[in-house]
């Protein structure tokens, strides 16, 4: 579709991926490789296939509105979501309505293929943005802080690119057994749908390992340190012991935090509160596309973001 007589907006196809990577390194001056943008963007896994927007001037790309579908359930049914993670246009382009029409024109994508909703893990930038697209405020994700007394190791690796160092220690694989209890909690509630397709889908752009430890389950990421996107502990006791374990291992690999983000409702913060007194994380943005749609029926965690 043409805006403004001058910009062609579209939705995205396998072609436009050069012209994202072009556009992020002129919006963000850093580079990303072609294949962590294809992979991220196919989620083909879910039967939904491409939800995001892009604008040209002149065919030269000039803004990006990303967003991600997501299959959540509880234990009736599925349903699709969207997360919005991406939005970014050239200065000499902004002020000029590209993201609120890059945006409408991927709430009506998303509408054609039965999303539910669309959200996000608000910055600053994205919460003034999404003001004006009626956006509605949900809850305050929480946080919680490991510290590791130890040499930080983990982030000069980071800063030198060297997190493949990881893979010598720790298992990507994560087991049938590993994945049942990782969603044996809230199965009243919608949850994202965590199982093997989801689990290679996230390492095809990152790598993600698993770790038991006393029958807790960790799944998690290192970038300079660790993020524990979901675990799951029988009590907060067993938790905590295995919590001590685990920082034992990091602090040999110079590892200096373990980082937990939850859902504030959830049996993951009641446990980790009884160890750590949490911080106010990130705030929880949607825009609701069915109004029978009640988010205090949903958890959501750390792995739903699109860069854990």
């Amino acid at each position: 579709m043409l805006y403004k007589d001058t910009y062609h907006i579209k939705r995205i196809s396998n072609s436009d991926f050069p012209a994202i990577r072009e556009l992020f390194w002129k919006v963000f001056n850093k580079k990303v490789t072609l294949k962590y943008l294809q992979n991220k963007y196919n989620t083909s896994y879910t039967s939904i296939k491409y939800i995001c927007t892009i604008a040209y001037f002149n065919d030269i790309p000039v803004a990006f509105y990303g967003a991600i579908p997501q299959k959540f359930k509880n234990k009736k049914e599925d349903i699709y979501v969207a997360h919005a993670c991406d939005s970014y246009t050239l200065k000499n382009h902004q002020r000029k309505g590209l993201h609120f029409e890059l945006a409408k024109l991927a709430y009506s994508i998303m509408l054609e293929v039965n999303i539910k909703y669309v959200y996000a893990f608000h910055s600053k930038n994205t919460y003034l943005s999404t003001k004006k697209l009626g956006w509605k405020e949900h809850k305050t994700m929480q946080r919680f802080h490991i510290k590791i007394k130890t040499l930080p190791l983990g982030k000069v690796l980071n800063k030198l690119r060297c997190n493949w160092f990881y893979n010598l220690f720790f298992n990507k694989r994560v087991s049938q057994k590993d994945i049942e209890k990782l969603n044996l909690e809230h199965k009243e509630k919608y949850r994202l749908q965590l199982d093997s397709k989801f689990i290679n889908y996230k390492n095809s752009f990152g790598n993600h390992f698993c770790v038991t430890i006393d029958g807790c389950v960790f799944w998690f990421k290192i970038q300079a340190i660790v993020h524990v996107g979901l675990f799951y502990a029988p009590s907060a006791i067993i938790l905590s012991k295995a919590i001590k374990k685990f920082k034992q291992k990091l602090q040999l690999l110079g590892i200096t935090e373990i980082l937990f983000q939850v859902d504030p409702n959830s049996n993951m913060a009641k446990q980790l509160k009884t160890i750590v007194k949490p911080k106010e994380s990130w705030l929880i943005g949607y825009l609701d596309f069915d109004s029978d749609v009640n988010l205090s029926e949903f958890i959501f965690t750390y792995s739903d973001l699109d860069t854990f």
